[in-house]
């Protein structure tokens, strides 16, 4: 089928009000990608933009049995990518980096990857469905049919607040000690919050314990979660953090 049907199909499944979205993110190679998708039933239509970020766009999906899905997609035409390669030189999992198209196709595919492991490890994240290409289907994190909120922008009661930096250090645990991953840009900006729980999201970036980054990453990501939660009256420290997940002893584990 021709790139100018495809993009005909796949048009009328995209329900986005104006055309600027559409046309910023959909370039011929995103749509391929998405129509191979669509063709395997794992979207029907896309709805509405949910959030932007420099490396990417999430837009709402529905499933023809009416289920929400969060469709990453991948901005090809970045230079932002460049300054990822870092994460991805160094993992094992990721012999080949490739450049330009290639290397974002590899990030993708490295969230997808993470993503996965964190979720099967017990982790509250986004339930990663497929990619293909620059396209990341996960399902889509909703309260009362809106998508669910960003911790920054949560007000929330002492007890609250309390409940959810627990629930947030316990992922952290999770995450090191039986995954044996570094999120490595964990802030109030990259957790949602849907059914009273705290969720990660943006994972493309973290890496195995053995990466040259990851004993950095960690402690960066402590420093965030203490100073975000230190702002909301918790008494929370890098020390109790790390007493709690024995990093140093994890780390040395993935070493020998």
């Amino acid at each position: 089928m021709s790139s100018r049907q495809e993009y005909s199909d796949l048009n009328e499944k995209i329900q986005i009000p104006g055309r600027k979205t559409v046309n910023e993110v959909f370039d011929e190679s995103t749509i391929k990608a998405l129509y191979k998708l669509m063709t395997q039933d794992v979207f029907d239509y896309i709805d509405y933009p949910i959030s932007t970020g420099k490396e990417a766009k999430v837009f709402r999906g529905v499933t023809k049995d009416g289920e929400s899905l969060a469709i990453k997609i991948m901005r090809i035409n970045t230079a932002v990518f460049k300054d990822y390669r870092q994460y991805i030189e160094g993992d094992y999992r990721f012999k080949k980096v490739g450049r330009g198209r290639k290397m974002i196709f590899t990030w993708t595919k490295k969230e997808f990857s993470n993503l996965k492991k964190m979720h099967d490890g017990g982790v509250r994240v986004p339930e990663p469905i497929t990619f293909n290409k620059n396209v990341l289907v996960m399902k889509c994190l909703e309260e009362n049919d809106s998508p669910a909120p960003m911790l920054k922008f949560l007000n929330m009661s002492d007890n609250y607040v309390n409940a959810i930096y627990k629930d947030v250090v316990e992922d952290l645990r999770k995450l090191i000690r039986e995954v044996k991953l570094v999120h490595g840009d964990l802030s109030e900006y990259n957790i949602l919050v849907m059914d009273d729980h705290p969720y990660l999201i943006d994972v493309s970036q973290a890496v195995p314990l053995t990466h040259p980054l990851a004993q950095d990453l960690f402690y960066r990501d402590v420093d965030n979660i203490v100073r975000y939660f230190s702002s909301k009256g918790i008494e929370a420290s890098r020390e109790s953090i790390i007493d709690k997940i024995r990093f140093e002893e994890v780390l040395d584990d993935a070493k020998d």
